[in-house]
């Protein structure tokens, strides 16, 4: 087997995923990542008997493995050196939920274990949350600019991990938790209402001045020239806080379906892209990461947090192909049934 070796632990995260070509050539994509294809990976023949016809079909129908591994002196023993591997991976996939709105076929899937007795040897096997696909672009295509850029999310969030103490980056965490979470929800207003929570998050706005502030700071993560866009959203998610979600969905009205489907679009890019340069930047840690580097960044000079922040993402490219005429009426009605 030529991605491991005798006395090596490893941890697979599987991924059935609209890859950008047929196959992914076996590459190191950082030091603590490889890619695995899915043709040099084989169950041994206990494990499906044990997993059943379905779920075995499920794992080798993944279209890649990323794959992290290390040397170890107890191979056979399933322990803390197993759920290092299986946080990295972990990580490897939050990384490519910030980098791109892919949707996978089957649930994802870990695999732990060893080489053991010349073969794979499996200790551990459990799935995580599949994130649902976009309603108007179900499954775009992985490139490998993000499975790299994955790799290196990955790495920026183990190195904030290790630094973090106590509350000292819970509301980063809080926001970022809150953004995967989001990816796996069905309800598409449910889902514009916690992707704007995870703005509202890093703005830190006032009791009692949410919406204007809303609409205002968001101007340093997007510009200044989608106010309206933001109010509607804050709108949208004020009537799901309330439970007032009949008002926008009955009677149905197509205009009105279309509107909450691009305003999700638009708010998920928003959150996934300020997420992701947060992340990526230690430079913004201090800024966002708690209570106390939130209240101190918003009452900085805004030249002053625009030099910090930097250039404004465009939150449109998030409907760039969004296309009404392809979008049926059964598809915007049955997501509130």
């Amino acid at each position: 087997m030529d991605w491991l070796a005798e006395n090596e632990k490893y941890a697979l995260l599987g991924l059935s995923i609209n890859l950008e070509g047929p196959t992914v050539e076996p590459r190191t994509v950082a030091p603590n990542f490889d890619l695995v294809e899915k043709s040099k990976f084989e169950l041994p023949p206990h494990w499906r008997e044990w997993l059943g016809t379905i779920r075995t079909e499920e794992i080798e129908e993944c279209d890649i493995f990323v794959l992290s591994k290390l040397r170890s002196k107890q191979p056979e023993a399933l322990d803390a050196e197993n759920q290092i591997l299986a946080r990295n991976v972990r990580r490897f996939f939050v990384g490519l939920l910030l980098t791109s709105t892919f949707a996978t076929t089957h649930a994802p899937v870990v695999i732990t274990g060893s080489w053991e007795d010349n073969e794979t040897g499996i200790r551990e096997i459990y799935e995580l949350d599949a994130p649902i696909p976009n309603d108007f672009r179900p499954h775009p295509e992985v490139r490998a600019f993000d499975l790299e850029e994955a790799a290196r999310i990955a790495h920026q969030l183990e190195l904030a991990n290790s630094i973090a103490e106590g509350p000292s980056h819970w509301r980063l965490f809080r926001a970022l938790n809150l953004y995967v979470e989001t990816r796996t929800k069905r309800d598409l207003l449910n889902r514009l209402h916690q992707y704007a929570r995870c703005i509202e998050g890093l703005l830190l706005c006032d009791p009692g001045n949410s919406r204007k502030q809303f609409k205002s700071r968001s101007e340093l993560f997007i510009g200044p020239t989608h106010h309206d866009i933001m109010g509607e959203i804050y709108e949208m998610r004020g009537q799901v806080e309330h439970l007032h979600e009949d008002l926008m969905l009955e009677p149905f009205d197509r205009t009105t379906r279309l509107n909450i489907m691009r305003n999700e679009a638009v708010i998920e890019h928003v959150a996934r892209t300020t997420l992701s340069r947060i992340v990526s930047d230690q430079g913004l840690w201090p800024h966002f990461a708690n209570r106390t580097g939130l209240t101190n960044f918003w009452t900085l000079h805004e030249r002053e947090r625009r030099a910090i922040w930097g250039p404004p993402i465009d939150p449109l490219t998030a409907v760039a192909d969004f296309n009404p005429k392809f979008i049926d009426d059964d598809i915007l009605g049955g997501q509130h049934q």
